[in-house]
């Protein structure tokens, strides 16, 4: 990326609006992304249950001899579903992972706990990642690495620093399980599709996902920062939700293109490169194979739960938010309180426009302040590598 390349005002505000960019758009006039035929992943039958656990089973395989010149891989493990079914689908196949990484939380119920009790369960030992305070210049960083395609993830960090270290090739549980699943899976948005109401069901969409504050946005575009007006943004949106009406299950194939693909990249979130990253669960034939079944069926049960009957004699439970606990700051003050420092030293550093909008994020409510931080981030991020803010590259 150059100094002085143009911002694209649509792809900006989609961003912005939703936590990811949409269709073929990025941040930039000049780059696009390869679009997808999404009709070609409607496959013109439903596996049966039998089939999705051999559809599972060869996806991981597949991917695993894939990265095999790499070596055993690392698998990053959770309290949930995809990263349970990576594991188990690899031992069944004979692979055995040369590390177990989960990220470090409190909890008898966290993701963590739930991780090192699955790998306890079939012989394995799980290194726990501890999580990092703050810092300003791996934000922009990081950033940077994302394409600014995303608001999400910034939790990753310490995850994929490890994983730089250890080397080798990666698991990412990154993929279908969101056509089952993803967030726009509601009754709520499902009448507004039904109903055609592409303008209700994009402001269903972005409050429920990871956008910024209304009042962000609004400063944003006061501040000359260059964003499309709503209707543009609706536009563009009710765009890729008509593309999607050919398809048995149109709200999961949306999170799957342009959530799944677009916001993090089926690539460990951008954090890594490419080219270690193992990523089955976004293997084609299976996601053509589950993208047949209609949405109502794919609700009705988890594919993955299909899967996992098959493979998994652990009775390890999946990880729940505990509720009634102590909040998050008062979880781990000393990171809390480096956290703050180190974003205040970073808001001092900031051009103008880009301190007044931090001082809306601070305010902001949560967790919309989350992501108005990170918007703060990546707004910082571009104008690092386009001078945007220098008024030579705002787009039209």
């Amino acid at each position: 990326m150059r100094l002085g390349a143009r911002i694209d005002p649509i792809g900006l505000a989609t961003v912005l609006t939703y936590g990811y960019s949409l269709s073929t758009r990025t941040v930039l006039e000049s780059v696009e992304v390869d679009a997808i035929d999404a009709a070609r992943f409607a496959d013109s039958r439903v596996p049966s249950d039998a089939e999705i656990v051999e559809l599972a089973v060869d996806a991981v395989r597949r991917h695993l001899d894939l990265h095999g010149a790499r070596g055993a891989p690392i698998i990053l493990l959770s309290g949930g579903r995809d990263s349970r079914l990576i594991l188990l689908a690899s031992l069944a196949l004979g692979r055995r992972p040369r590390a177990v990484l989960t990220l470090d939380q409190r909890g008898d119920q966290s993701d963590a706990a739930i991780a090192e009790q699955l790998a306890a369960a079939v012989g394995l030992r799980v290194e726990r990642v501890a999580t990092q305070a703050f810092s300003g210049p791996r934000e922009l960083e990081r950033h940077q690495q994302q394409s600014f395609q995303s608001l999400e993830h910034e939790w990753f960090l310490p995850l994929a620093s490890r994983v730089r270290t250890l080397g080798g090739s990666v698991t990412d549980g990154i993929g279908s399980g969101v056509l089952s699943t993803g967030s726009l899976l509601d009754a709520q948005a499902i009448a507004l599709r039904k109903e055609r109401r592409y303008d209700a069901l994009s402001d269903w969409t972005a409050n429920h996902g990871s956008r910024v504050s209304q009042e962000f946005l609004d400063a944003a575009r006061a501040e000359g920062i260059p964003l499309a007006d709503r209707d543009a943004v609706l536009h563009e949106f009710a765009g890729v939700m008509k593309s999607l009406e050919s398809t048995p299950n149109p709200l999961g194939m949306y999170s799957l293109l342009h959530w799944t693909r677009r916001g993090i990249g089926a690539s460990a979130y951008g954090l890594l490169p490419g080219d270690r990253v193992i990523a089955p669960l976004y293997d084609e034939a299976l996601c053509r194979a589950l993208a047949a079944m209609p949405m109502e069926r794919a609700m009705a049960r988890d594919w993955r739960e299909i899967a996992l009957a098959s493979l998994d004699r652990t009775g390890v439970p999946y990880a729940v938010r505990e509720g009634g606990r102590l909040p998050r700051w008062a979880r781990y003050p000393l990171r809390t309180i480096r956290s703050r420092l180190a974003w205040i030293a970073f808001v001092r550093g900031l051009p103008a426009p880009l301190a007044r909008l931090a001082r809306i994020a601070d305010r902001s409510p949560w967790p919309r302040q989350t992501f108005d931080r990170a918007a703060v981030g990546l707004l910082a991020s571009l104008d690092r590598s386009t001078g945007f803010l220098s008024g030579g590259a705002r787009g039209g």
